[in-house]
């Protein structure tokens, strides 16, 4: 995405002056420098893993948890984007001016929330929070089994989701939190392709106008905007083994308290806690199908864990699936390939 490209209000070396003031207020400053945050297009399968107390919770309340991105388990979430910018920057401070280079190059992640997100203009100068779910592109893995089955005997249970069933429309228009989805990035060199993108198209569009303040000013909210949300995508590369990618929910701080979803002419609140390791972790929870709709066509199948007695656990979900006041448009129970002994 990008200026008109017969713009001429951009063209190296020109300067703003006062004839094209107005013309760059309503052309240049009115638009986005960056891609919007929306959904990714990679439409990879996408899988959650929980326990059995969590399925039932999910499937009865046709709703995920997001957490707060300020409480997931990986205390670096947020700030890792920091060291990978202290590195960008030592690397190719020279490849920029310097006035270029100060503008932007101190600005870093110190909070779980900002008055930056411009991509939906619902949200734009809101002070927003970021919730957060996590799930797997692995439909079958042991270490996500080993971690989120809560038990020895990988007592757990993975749901493939619809990859756009999150983003739809619907649940901005309903809610009022905009969803947005990505892949999670774990690879250093990987991380400094994505940054160097970025700065780089800044940078071309800086060039055009070296003196205007007024485009200093939204050049830095863009790139400290962009930054809040992509750090949501950058993990330590200790675990890349998840394969992670994830929908992050975007709720006006001060709209909190005042999100709901209606179901057969009943709200429910959204923003809830719940208590972890005896922390009160704040999270949303963001239904997956309209309340309105007798059919979920947002889970594609549910896998059961590796274990022994997975007949079982097969035939009691049949009949809890049977059991709820929808149905599904289609949904696979599958048992997993990994074997074990128990």
């Amino acid at each position: 995405m990008g200026i008109d490209s017969d713009d001429r209000l951009l063209r190296d070396g020109i300067g703003l002056n006062v004839n094209h003031e107005k013309r760059f207020q309503e052309r240049i400053l009115k638009k986005a420098f960056l891609e919007p945050f929306i959904y990714d297009n990679t439409n990879k399968k996408r899988f959650h893993y929980t326990s059995p107390e969590g399925l039932i919770g999910i499937l009865k309340t046709r709703t995920f948890f997001f957490t707060d991105s300020q409480f997931l388990n990986d205390f670096r979430e947020k700030v890792n984007i920091n060291e990978e910018l202290d590195y960008y920057w030592r690397y190719n401070r020279r490849e920029y001016n310097r006035e270029f280079y100060n503008l932007l190059s101190k600005i870093r992640i110190t909070n779980y929330e900002d008055d930056g997100f411009s991509y939906l203009d619902s949200l734009s100068e809101k002070k927003c929070r970021y919730f957060v779910l996590s799930l797997s592109m692995d439909g079958d893995n042991l270490s996500m089994w080993k971690y989120y089955s809560k038990t020895e005997n990988y007592n757990g249970y993975c749901l493939e989701l619809f990859p756009y069933a999150l983003t739809d429309e619907w649940i901005d228009r309903t809610t009022g939190a905009a969803v947005i989805a990505g892949m999670v990035e774990y690879y250093t060199e990987d991380k400094q392709k994505i940054i160097f993108k970025t700065v780089e198209r800044l940078y071309s569009i800086w060039q055009s106008y070296e003196h205007s303040e007024l485009l200093n000013q939204k050049i830095v909210k863009e790139f400290s905007s962009w930054m809040s949300v992509k750090a949501l995508f950058f993990k330590d590369e200790c675990f890349e083994d998840e394969r992670e990618t994830r929908y992050v929910a975007i709720v006006p701080t001060d709209e909190l308290n005042n999100i709901f979803y209606e179901y057969k002419g009943n709200k429910y609140k959204m923003y809830d806690f719940r208590i972890v390791n005896g922390i009160c972790i704040p999270f949303i929870k963001m239904p997956f199908n309209d309340w309105n709709q007798d059919v979920c066509w947002a889970i594609r199948s549910i896998r059961i864990g590796p274990s022994g007695n997975d007949e079982q656990k097969e035939a009691g979900l049949k009949q809890f699936i049977r059991s709820l006041d929808y149905e599904f448009d289609t949904c696979d129970i599958l048992k997993s390939r990994i074997p074990v002994r128990y």
